[in-house]
């Protein structure tokens, strides 16, 4: 089987104290400071690229993260 390779990975915020976290994606596209969270960032991106998440519907995705993550808080 093709091993395919990831297309979104976490990004961190350089020189952010406390450290925030987003998400980038293969073709260029950036989500910046989605958390302060690491684990929670991580568990999106391997959501992400389990599901194999076309980039055309990324932006989608990060509004619901945004929303849901912000009714947490």
């Amino acid at each position: 089987m093709k091993e395919i390779r990831p297309c979104f990975e976490v990004c961190a915020e350089e020189g952010e104290m406390p450290a925030w976290f987003g998400v980038v994606c293969r073709d260029g596209q950036r989500a910046p400071r989605l958390s302060s969270d690491y684990a929670e960032v991580d568990r999106l991106v391997r959501a992400l690229n389990r599901n194999r998440l076309s980039p055309v519907h990324f932006r989608d995705v990060i509004e619901d993260f945004r929303h849901s993550w912000g009714e947490k808080q």
